[in-house]
């Protein structure tokens, strides 16, 4: 069975009015910046890529480390790790690609389409973005390090991804069979616990019906076990086990 680890690399403060939809509060919200290491395999699997400093800088990141860093502390070096699942393609999921030199990056036929296509150019989209990292998409699709499908699709015996869409053109979540049961790796499909449990959704949106049913899918592969992991809720840390700083163990 597979271990999954949350690596908490930044931080960041935002209001509860300019983060969730249709919010009038202005309420103290701090994110928490993760990627995720999935053991167990015959290789380490990695969900995420982060970012690298330069967005840490120029977007006011509290206590950045360096995602290659933080997969070091589980005992996996960077350029050892041959799967990178991208969620989707927003700045903090995959702008740390060149980090995992090593890596293929799996993702959505849908997200590649979208942030190479005619609407990502504008204010409600590109503020998510980071563009030379996005060009990067054709120079790695050409050395066949891109991994670009359709749909929901097995990665592995008990790793499967689900495009759910909503926050992004295509984004994907993660299901790792563990020893505790299935873990449901949502990435932003619900930022924090308080969008799938509440069904509130967020306010960087493609399609919010799609938004709406992702939370149901987190809830059916859930099933009794709830062993959710919300994409940047401090709250990962009170609910799983804090094995050091910045190094969750999910299952």
């Amino acid at each position: 069975m597979y271990e999954v680890y949350a690596l908490k690399y930044g931080e960041r403060d935002t209001t509860t009015c300019q983060f969730f939809h249709r919010e009038a509060t202005h309420d103290k919200l701090t994110l928490h910046y993760f990627v995720w290491l999935i053991l167990g395999g015959p290789k380490p699997i990695l969900v995420d890529t982060g970012f690298k400093d330069d967005d840490a800088r120029a977007r006011g990141i509290r206590n950045y480390v360096s995602p290659a860093t933080v997969v070091e502390r589980v005992g996996v070096k960077a350029y050892e790790i041959p799967i990178a699942i991208i969620t989707h393609l927003h700045y903090d999921h995959w702008a740390g690609h060149s980090l995992f030199p090593g890596a293929e990056f799996w993702v959505q036929q849908d997200e590649v389409a979208f942030w190479t296509g005619p609407w990502a150019r504008y204010p409600a989209f590109n503020q998510s973005a980071n563009v030379p990292t996005l060009a990067d998409l054709v120079t790695l699709n050409y050395a066949n390090r891109m991994r670009i499908f359709d749909g929901d699709r097995e990665v592995a015996p008990g790793i499967r991804v689900y495009r759910v869409g909503g926050h992004t053109a295509g984004l994907q979540i993660v299901t790792v069979e563990t020893d505790r049961g299935t873990v449901v790796l949502t990435s932003d499909a619900s930022h924090f616990y308080r969008n799938v449990e509440t069904r509130q959704p967020v306010q960087i949106i493609t399609s919010l019906p799609e938004m709406l049913a992702a939370f149901e899918t987190i809830d059916r592969l859930a099933g009794t076990g709830k062993l959710i992991v919300a994409g940047h809720d401090p709250l990962v840390a009170d609910r799983f086990k804090t094995v050091e700083s910045g190094v969750i163990k999910i299952a």
